[in-house]
């Protein structure tokens, strides 16, 4: 329950709407409840009464036919209510869960993300915040409802026998301790298994749509489709184990509440008979137990998926728990110049494996380096550091002699600006794809900037060129070669002017003329600046002021050209 306990404590946000959601869920109850009971001592009296002529003419029919109505009635709205107000609750407790879960979410550093696969952290933030509704309809309120209509009911009927109340709370306290624990443990495993089948479903289809292009050409679309079939069928068989235990849970509740009301109809006829209390009390007596039920009939299935709620909510914290990188708030106020220090930086994505070791790095501002190096060198991972979207294990980074962790997150993106190895292109026109960079820019600058890298020449806007910036790029960049889309993340690094530039493999994708002619654009743009570009390539290297090569996460050699 640890898991589900730092979700409950959300609900204090709300505490109005959510404590007059059990208010009414109990009024509707007791509605219900005295619906039934004065429904079957009017119905039993009334036929007394009408056995002679005498105790029919004085019999009150319009005072118990009136509370039946305002019974009736009342239940009504109270129901209405009650759902309007809970479900108004809960969707706003979703809403403030996600917009929380998201706050904590961006912070995480890249070396945690990288645990998650694609689309994992989306099932997360939908489906498993879903789950956590089921809190409060399901759970809270249900529970307490029952608690106190048990509590009610039991004093009520103490006014007529107090032999008959005692048993009537025993079995309902029995219900309300044994229920929730029986069927907790039945649920549980199937409950955890639902939570994460759903989960592997949701990822299994996404990767076959994404991949299905390639999976057809080698052949291997039938073996996908039987896994998540496979998948499938072992979620629909946790569904129907739970489909089963509410049908148990069915079956119990009307064995309970018709076992309850013989129960109550044998020790009440004894004491009728006694005198104690006439014929028309112990029919009400007995269909108040039946409706007595009602309370505790969505304690099983609650804590049925009690199970599901709680895997759900430690997935949850299984993200929001990850390690952070915490940027300061208030701005640092210091100008940037250029000059970059790494000393003795060790980082790695596992403790015992560092990918950059005791690494120390001097970049005078201005100047141009280049780091080369084999794939898995470090080279990414330097960068990631400076950015700030990986924490150095050890070491310090340094601008302008200013630990970068004293710098606020917009302070530090004012002053380096990067150019990715992987750029996102949303599926947006171009115009708007460049103006991620320059929100400000106008038509005249953008048009500028897509010329100088070559963007002009678009194979998506050929057919149609009378307004380029309007050529839409598709999701994901679908319509653009490799080469376009890095065109694109140069364009946008022209359109906004820092520092400190920052390039990984900027010539991925194009030829060696289109590169140099791109690099000379980018070089011209960011003149002054601070370039630090990672290749593979010696297309430029003639431009650079250092060039250093390294080789597990350390530097082997430097040159200065």
């Amino acid at each position: 329950m640890r898991d589900l306990w730092s979700f409950l404590k959300l609900y204090r946000q709300h505490p109005g709407l959510l404590w007059l959601g059990i208010l009414l869920a109990i009024v509707t109850l007791l509605a219900s409840l005295g619906l039934l009971a004065l429904s079957g001592w009017f119905i039993t009296a009334t036929a007394i009464a009408g056995l002679s002529a005498a105790t029919a003419h004085v019999f009150n029919f319009f005072t118990p036919g009136a509370g039946v109505r305002g019974f009736s009635i009342g239940r009504t709205a109270a129901r209405y209510a009650e759902r309007l107000v809970s479900h108004d609750a809960t969707f706003r407790l979703l809403s403030q869960l996600r917009s929380w879960f998201f706050g904590r979410l961006i912070p995480v550093s890249r070396q945690q993300l990288g645990h998650y696969r694609q689309g994992e952290l989306l099932d997360r933030l939908v489906a498993d915040i879903d789950a956590l509704d089921q809190l409060y309809l399901r759970l809270l309120s249900p529970l307490l409802a029952a608690i106190v209509v048990t509590g009610l009911f039991s004093l009520f009927l103490a006014c007529f026998s107090t032999t008959i109340a005692l048993v009537v709370f025993a079995i309902m306290v029995l219900w309300i301790v044994s229920m929730p624990v029986l069927f907790y443990l039945l649920g549980r495993k199937s409950g955890e298994s639902m939570g994460i089948r759903q989960a592997q479903l949701r990822q299994l289809v996404l990767d076959y749509l994404q991949s299905m292009a390639e999976q057809q050409i080698y052949a291997s679309d039938a073996r996908s489709r039987a896994t998540i079939a496979q998948c499938e069928q072992q979620l629909i068989t946790d569904q129907s184990r739970m489909a089963a235990l509410e049908g148990l849970g069915s079956a119990l509740f009307v064995i309970a509440s018709g076992a309850s009301a013989l129960l109550v109809l044998y020790i009440g006829s004894g004491q009728m008979h006694s005198g104690l209390f006439s014929g028309p009390v112990l029919v009400m007596m007995v269909f108040a137990v039946l409706a007595s039920f009602e309370a505790l009939m969505p304690l099983p299935v609650a804590f049925q998926f009690l199970s599901h709620t709680r895997h759900a909510a430690s997935r949850l914290r299984q993200v929001v728990n990850s390690a952070v990188v915490v940027f300061v708030e208030q701005p640092s106020g210091h100008l940037v110049s250029g000059e970059i220090s790494f000393a003795d930086v060790s980082c790695g994505y596992e403790q015992d494996s560092p990918i950059i070791n005791k690494l120390s790095l001097n970049i005078n501002a201005g100047s141009r380096i280049a780091l080369l190096g084999k794939t898995g060198c470090g080279k990414s991972t330097l960068i990631r550091l400076l950015s700030r979207a990986l924490e150095p294990s050890s070491g310090s980074i340094t601008l302008d002699g200013q630990d970068i962790r004293q710098f606020s997150e917009q302070e530090l993106y004012q002053a380096v600006t990067f150019v990715p190895q992987k750029t996102h292109v949303f599926s947006a026109t171009l115009r708007e794809n460049l103006q991620l960079a320059a929100p400000d820019a106008d038509d005249e600058s953008l048009l500028q900037v897509v010329r100088c890298c070559g963007l002009d020449g678009l194979a998506v806007a050929r057919e149609d060129a009378t307004d380029l910036l309007e050529t839409w790029l598709g999701q994901g960049g679908i319509a653009l070669s490799g080469g376009e889309q890095r065109r694109l993340a140069i364009a946008r690094a022209m359109l906004k002017p820092a520092p400190i530039l920052v390039m990984d493999e900027p010539g991925e994708g194009l030829d060696q003329h289109s590169e140099k002619a791109l690099m000379k654009a980018i070089l011209d743009a960011f003149k002054g600046s601070t370039v630090i570009m990672i290749t593979h390539k010696a297309v430029v290297l003639d431009q650079m002021d250092g060039i250093y090569r390294m080789e597990g996460g350390s530097l082997l050699s430097s040159k200065t050209c």
